[in-house]
């Protein structure tokens, strides 16, 4: 039997050992913001259905016109559900990030349940199913994309250079 060595390695340094840790607290946190804010739409979403029909919402959702255009129409349409996942973005929730990342989540979700609408809305009349349905799917769906691009570019801005 011969010995052999195997090099041993350094241990990390307290920073490369939180580092991990870190990256999972900040998706955690990420996640509990939309939840916390797709609920909100969610329940706004219910009280806007209560003075317009959903079928028209759904409609007006799915009419093309310019980014500013359709900002202006679901803040029109919805102003529940648009004012519910603004509050519920800029609450200061447990564990939540700081205000302008939250700021930043809030416009990115923004612009995420505007094209998530408009997508979520084809995707369903594709399918042959109701497009209210798909429409609050797609805004879910669309507040979750802009929130994944806005964790991304908030990491990419915090890694150590």
């Amino acid at each position: 039997m011969t010995a052999t060595t195997t090099p041993r390695r350094t241990p990390a340094t307290p920073a490369a050992r939180r580092q991990p840790r870190r990256a999972v607290r900040m998706a955690a946190n990420a996640a509990t913001l939309w939840l916390a804010c797709t609920a909100a739409m969610a329940a706004g979403l219910w009280v806007d259905t209560l003075y317009t029909p959903a079928a028209l919402l759904a409609s007006l959702c799915a009419a093309p016109g310019g980014l500013l255009e359709q900002a202006w129409r679901h803040a029109a349409l919805m102003p529940a559900s648009s004012a519910a996942m603004l509050i519920a973005a800029l609450l200061p929730l447990q564990g939540a990030p700081g205000l302008r990342a939250r700021l930043a989540c809030a416009l990115a979700m923004g612009l995420g349940m505007l094209a998530g609408a408009q997508w979520g809305m084809a995707a369903a009349l594709a399918a042959g199913v109701a497009p209210f349905g798909g429409m609050a799917c797609g805004m879910a769906l669309g507040m979750a994309a802009g929130m994944a691009v806005a964790a991304l570019i908030a990491a990419a801005s915090a890694a150590p250079r």
